[in-house]
Formats: C-alpha cells, structure tokens, sequence
C-alpha cells in the first residue's frame, strides 16, 4: 500500500504511516476546508477569535469561500511584526523583504490592511486541514492549541524593533544637521 500524503510504501491495512505519521482511514478526517467547524477555529486562533471569526464568516456570504475587503488596523500599522505574532512566517518574510523597497512601504500598509484577514483566514484553514489529516480527532484539539495562537514575543520584537528605528533615524538627523549647520560659520 502507498500513504495518500507521503507517498511511501507502507504495510498493507495499517492504520497510520510510519514515515510521515499521517492517520490513514478511508476518509481522511476533517480533509475539506468546509469541515472545519467554529470551536475548532477557535481554538487554532486563540486571542481575538470573536474578531477573527467574525472577519472570517465575510468570505463564505454566498455559500462558497471567496475574497472580500476588510480592514485590520493592526496588520496595516503593524505588518510583518503582527504575521509574526499570528504565526505566518514566510509571510511576514516576504513583507520584510518588500519593506526594503524604497516607495512601497504606505502602499504595503494599505493593501496588508485590506487583504490581512483573508491571509489569516487561509493559512488557519490550512494549517487546521493539516492538522486534522494528521491527528486523531481525540489530540486535534491540543494541536490546534500548540500550532495556532500567538507568539507573545512578537510584541516585544515590534517594539525593540521601533526603538531602534526612532534612535537610529534620530541619530541620522543630529548627524546630517550637525555636519549642515556646522558647516556653515
């Protein structure tokens, strides 16, 4: 027999894959966005979910999940420090890096705003569907509690961050005007 998710060759009838884990019943269970259901929503997301979930019911109006605008005053003056505290890595990476283009950062900010909720809304559907093809329905709720949530730290970072920024600009302008006005006697 081969694993449906990692594609090794496996004993015939077993139950789970000994090389990726995976639980291996006939219907993979919970394997469909759809089937994610609010407490376990809930649970993945941790702080905030009464806001989250109520972002999440706007892209699901009309019966199948699709994109619509919404505002996150978090994500737009936070960026990648809050994809960081809601745990979306390579997001928050890729935002980073786009921070580093000259003329793009209010831009950046404006658009993160708008699209943030439907971001997170796709990577804790993911990331639930994941976890429910490799859990048993008996530790899924634990999982969701590990895997979602927030880094705490990410605040920290944020403002460490920000500190740092306002110092170093601040020190830019002493220099600049130092070196302007001392220059003129």
């Amino acid at each position: 027999m081969i694993c449906p998710y990692c594609k090794e060759t496996i004993l015939d009838g077993a139950i789970k894959c000994r090389y990726c884990g995976s639980m291996l019943n006939a219907q993979p269970y919970g394997s469909s966005a759809e089937s994610v259901d609010d407490a376990e929503l809930r649970a993945f997301i941790g702080r905030n979910c009464d806001y989250y979930t109520a972002q999440f019911q706007k892209f699901t109006v009309t019966g199948r999940e699709e994109f619509a605008p919404t505002w996150n005053w978090s994500a737009f003056g936070f960026t990648f420090v809050w994809m960081l505290y809601r745990k979306m890595y390579w997001q928050s990476a890729v935002t980073f890096l786009i921070f580093c283009v000259p003329g793009v950062n209010l831009l950046l900010h404006i658009a993160v705003g708008i699209v943030s909720n439907y971001l997170y809304y796709r990577h804790v559907l993911g990331k639930i569907s994941d976890l429910k093809r490799t859990s048993t329905p008996q530790n899924l709720s634990p999982a969701l509690q590990q895997l979602g949530g927030v880094h705490t730290w990410a605040i920290t970072v944020g403002i460490v961050a920000a500190v740092i920024l306002v110092l170093s600009i601040s020190f830019m302008f002493a220099t600049i005007s130092t070196l302007i006005l001392g220059g003129m006697h």
